[in-house]
């Protein structure tokens, strides 16, 4: 069994942003992607799980953007599940994005497990496989940062409403559509400039079609930005970072 899952794929129309170029929102698209082929082969893909009741809940995703990929480059994605122990409720998951030997981004996601009446299951009772090799590294050493930003009236961006392509086989909206949510608070321009450093978001509450939400945007002085996307109840459902290079 290998520890590291790796697929080759190629830059398409689809994936680029106005510059041509591979845009943030597909490196996250691409790192979900293989999470998902990757768990399918040791087992623990969403038909598997489902038929237990259980699915994989992501909690926290960052993304880090190096260099620019264009249009029909041949690119090499690579995931693996890093160590943890088998009583464990948080796990992590780390991918890296290659052109040749260089790697133009990097990926880390916090998971859970959702079981049945709504618990998190431990992850030794996942099925995972026990006998899978954990590789000793992680692609993104730093930990996840915790947000805990306070949003005024005057930080409203948007309002948006879920629609019914934002939602995913867990009947909510699906983890990258969170994401696209938040890149359309920057113009295509700024999106196409490849300014983008990093996006990391924390994942609070699920949210359903029709549901009407609230954006904020706030610009701070260590030169991120900052967005809190809010639920009708007032409960937060996501909120990010995203950082430009100086």
């Amino acid at each position: 069994m290998e520890s590291i899952f790796e697929k080759r794929l190629t830059v398409t129309p689809d994936y680029c942003d106005a510059s041509g170029a591979l845009s943030p929102l597909a490196a996250f698209t691409i790192f979900q992607g293989i999470a998902a082929q990757h768990a399918e082969v040791l087992g623990v893909g969403s038909s598997a799980m489902a038929k237990k009741g259980e699915f994989w809940l992501t909690v926290h995703t960052r993304v880090d953007l190096f260099e620019r990929a264009y249009l029909m480059d041949e690119l090499t994605v690579r995931t693996w599940a890093e160590a943890c122990s088998e009583r464990d409720v948080r796990t992590y998951r780390s991918y890296t994005l290659s052109r040749g030997e260089a790697v133009i981004a990097r990926g880390k996601t916090e998971w859970a497990i959702l079981g049945l009446e709504q618990k998190i299951i431990r992850f030794g009772d996942s099925g995972f496989p026990k006998d899978y090799p954990f590789p000793a590294e992680t692609a993104i050493p730093e930990k996840l940062q915790r947000f805990h930003e306070k949003f005024e009236d005057a930080d409203l961006f948007s309002h948006y409403a879920v629609r019914p392509t934002d939602i995913d086989l867990g009947h909510h909206m699906n983890n990258v559509a969170y994401v696209r949510l938040l890149l359309d608070c920057f113009s295509a321009k700024e999106l196409a400039s490849g300014n983008i450093q990093s996006v990391e978001l924390h994942y609070s509450t699920p949210c359903f079609e029709g549901e009407a939400l609230t954006v904020y945007k706030k610009s701070l002085d260590d030169g991120t930005c900052r967005i809190g996307i809010v639920k009708p109840d007032g409960k937060t459902a996501s909120q990010a970072c995203v950082t430009f290079c100086k």
